[in-house]
């Protein structure tokens, strides 16, 4: 199950914020390379990321498959709050996120998802919480470019499609 709950939830919290970029605006990340943390119930996965602030906000925008409704966004005393229900891979998907940071050299979200069947399979609900923590380690490395995200293990993944390599 591990393998199928970390991207889903990094996915699920992108969607859950990608419509409150239309209210008001979640800063991106300062350009440069971050360290980014996922910690779930089922343990911690580290990447490293080349970003932007065009690729920064495309992470959030890959998310738009999903069917979200955000049902709560506000800015708080130290962040930002957003609360969403989302439709995916017949799972319906409520998430409570807080995101604080200051965006230059740190941010971090928390979320507590309650996944549960659509097709009232009880065997397959899920409740779990997912942080995810990211602090900037300086610029990106040679060779690198916006977009580039590297995966435990060494394996470097590409998520803008528009820049060339």
């Amino acid at each position: 199950m591990r393998p199928l709950i970390l991207p889903l939830a990094a996915s699920l919290l992108g969607c859950a914020l990608a419509p409150a970029l239309a209210a008001e605006r979640v800063p991106t990340r300062t350009p440069g390379l971050w360290e980014s943390s996922t910690i779930t119930n089922a343990g911690r996965t580290t990447v490293k990321e080349c970003v932007d602030a065009q690729t920064d906000r495309l992470v959030l925008q890959l998310t738009a498959v999903l069917t979200c409704k955000n049902t709560d966004f506000r800015r708080t005393a130290d962040g930002f709050f957003a609360g969403a229900k989302c439709s995916a891979g017949g799972m319906t998907v409520d998430n409570q996120i807080t995101v604080t940071g200051d965006f230059e050299s740190w941010a971090r979200a928390e979320a507590i998802t309650n996944m549960v069947s659509a097709d009232g399979d009880a065997g397959v609900n899920r409740t779990f919480s997912t942080a995810i923590e990211t602090r900037r380690i300086g610029e990106c490395d040679e060779g690198q470019i916006p977009g580039d995200i590297v995966l435990p293990g060494g394996k470097t993944i590409h998520v803008n499609p528009s820049a060339r390599r």
